[in-house]
Formats: C-alpha cells, structure tokens, sequence
C-alpha cells in the first residue's frame, strides 16, 4: 500500500529551515500557503515527525523543494502505486486524493512556473499571478447603431472593443464555478493559458474544486503526438498521461470521469494546425458530452473562434484596469531581482512607479494597455 505519511530526515530539515528563513515567513505565514487550518502539520514537518503526504509534498513546493530530497526514506518512485485501480478504493473521495497525490508533481512542474519576456530564471506562478476577469459579451461580437460610430473620434473608432470596458465584468474563476462548459477567448497574450495554469496549481492545492483531480492538456502536443498514431482519442492521451504518474489501472480515469470529478484544462485550441482541428473539435465535444458532469475549460485566440463547441459558454478575458497594471508591475519587478522579501520592498518602493509602470505597459499586449 502507498506510504501516506511522510518524514524530514536530518539533512531535509537543514534545507528546509534555510529555504523557511529566505521566505522571511513565520509558521502561520507558511501553513497558510498550504491552506491549512493549523500550523501543527508545520511544527511535525520541521521536526521530522511523520507529515501527510500530500501535505508534506505541498510544503516543499512552497518552498521550492524537491520532496525526494527531504524526505528520510522517500518511497520508490510509483513503486508500489502502480497496481492500485479504482476497486482498492471504497470511498470516490480517498479515490481522488489518491490521484491527486500521485499527480501532485506532475502538476506543479508543469503549470507551476512560467518564463517572462526578457527574464532568463523561471517564475513561480504565485509570484507574479494576478487575478483575471471576465466578459460575457464578447467585444468583437458588440453591435453598434451608425449614429452611435459617427460619435466616435479616430482614437475611439481604433481602439473600440480596446479601450475601458464598460460591460459587467465577473472574477474567472467565478466564471469557472458558473459554467461547467467554458471557452474562454481572448486576443494574443492576454493571460489565457496562465489562467488556465493558475487554475491548475489552485486545484492542485485543494484551493479550488478540492473534489476534483486537475488535468491540464496542451492541445498543440495532444494533436502532435495523435498525427503520429493516426488517431485522435484524447482519452488515451490522458490515460498516457496517467501512466507516467504510476496510474496504469484505466478505470481509475473511467471511475474519476463518471463521477463528475476531473476538472479538463485544455489549452490553445487555436494553435493547432488545421487540418487537424476538426478533429481535435470533434474530440473534444465528444468527451464533454460524454462526461457531462466534470468541468471542462478551454482557450482559444478571439479571431480563432470559428469552430462552434456545442454546450460551451464563450467569455472573453477583460483587459487589465489600471489597478491590476500597478499590480503586475510591482509583482514582476519584485519577481526578477531574486533578494528577500524586505529588500524587495524596499527596491520597490524607492524605485520610480510610473517608469516601472510604463516598461510593463510596452510588454503587454495592445488590449491589456490601460496606462494612460
């Protein structure tokens, strides 16, 4: 049976305790990065008792730690895993733990960092991720009366559909909650994958849809590796997927599916290639109608729309506001100097703002601009 507990050796706490202190954190800071309610699980990991496992995994992620490396006796890798199946386990939810566990790294190493533009280190997510809204009316689908577009100056006629959104805008991962079946668009660089990577580290973390397993699928692979079989059955990618992560039992995915209990990432419809996007749309549909009761969301590029996803509610990604460029710049320019959190602030608030402010206005896309 699979360890569930997990201990720090000697060695682990040592680097543990000098990743914590670079943190500048205190125990309660910690535990509550690891969404726990207490911070005993906290004190037991720096004192090498035993740890949950899946807690344990988490705060070495946290602490961008490799959890093989701190553990005293770490399991063999998905040794004794692989002929677990959906009959050792009574109870659905003991199923997804189980899943969520074996597929914690897997996770957190794909969706868990991204690269920015003239940035040569990785970035973790919770560093420079800012909350995404969304726009039910999609503005390249807004219609105007004539009288309405002679009003418009040259300025407001070029940057209509651009320019400060006046539609209701709701949080993303609100819209998430909403809709079970969710396109989202948005134009090029406008945070769709990231958000669809944030979705997956907070599911993950039992932040977001706890009941749920997160499978995040980049559509471009999916339909590279399928060219090459000669077929497209996003099923058996998935089940691949599953393999490499010490789940070879299929009806552990079949079990997870029929319940309602996995949440679909699909990434970048629009970059595959077309002609295969018929049948990556058709695949797609055919999954969702046939698993009705999980959560799927795709992306895809605004002007990339035209296949129709039956069932699938289109929202659009809102440009940023102002307060969210402030935001982000002094999220990205803390994230790249690599210095504690009070030199950080320190650099951040002596530097000049505005000049910060419009070096990330020039990185962003033309409708995440709102500097003005």
């Amino acid at each position: 049976m699979v360890k569930r507990s997990l201990e720090a050796s000697v060695t682990g706490i040592e680097q543990a305790k000098k990743a914590f202190a670079h943190k500048g954190w205190t125990q309660d800071n910690l535990a509550f990065e690891v969404n726990l309610k207490t911070r005993q699980p906290i004190w037991r990991f720096f004192t090498g008792r035993p740890v949950e496992r899946h807690i344990f995994i988490e705060i070495c992620s946290v602490l961008s730690l490799n959890w093989r490396e701190i553990a005293a006796n770490p399991p063999e890798e998905l040794s004794e895993s692989k002929e677990l199946g959906a009959a050792e386990f009574l109870d659905i939810d003991a199923l997804v733990q189980f899943v969520r566990s074996q597929r914690f790294n897997k996770i957190q190493d794909q969706c868990g960092t991204l690269q920015l533009l003239d940035v040569s280190h990785p970035v973790r997510m919770d560093d420079i991720y800012i909350d995404v809204n969304i726009l039910e009316e999609i503005a390249s689908l807004q219609w105007l009366e004539f009288a309405d577009l002679q009003k418009f100056t040259s300025k407001e006629f070029e940057r209509f559909g651009l320019d400060e959104v006046s539609q209701t805008q709701m949080a993303g991962i609100a819209a998430v909650q909403t809709y079970s079946k969710l396109r989202v668009l948005g134009k090029p660089g406008a945070g769709k994958t990231t958000f669809l990577q944030h979705l997956a580290i907070q599911c993950n973390r039992g932040r977001f849809a706890a009941n749920r397993v997160t499978i995040f699928v980049t559509l471009r692979d999916f339909a590279d590796e399928t060219r090459v079989a000669g077929e497209f059955y996003l099923l058996n990618y998935i089940r691949k997927e599953f393999l490499n992560c010490g789940i070879s039992d299929p009806s552990v995915l079949e079990t997870l599916l029929l319940e309602g209990r996995v949440l679909l990432l699909l990434d970048g419809l629009d970059e595959v290639l077309h002609q295969q996007s018929i049948g990556v749309v058709n695949e797609i549909r055919r999954l969702s109608e046939k698993y009705q009761k999980n959560m799927f969301v795709v992306t895809c590029r605004t002007a990339a729309k035209a296949f129709n996803l039956r069932r699938f509610t289109d929202v659009e990604i809102a440009p940023f506001s102002q307060d969210q460029i402030v935001a982000f710049a002094q999220k990205w320019f803390t994230a790249v100097t690599k210095t504690n959190i009070q030199d950080k602030q320190k650099q951040a608030f002596e530097s000049n703002t505005l000049a910060i402010i419009s070096v990330i206005c020039r990185m962003l896309p033309q409708n995440q601009r709102n500097c003005n």
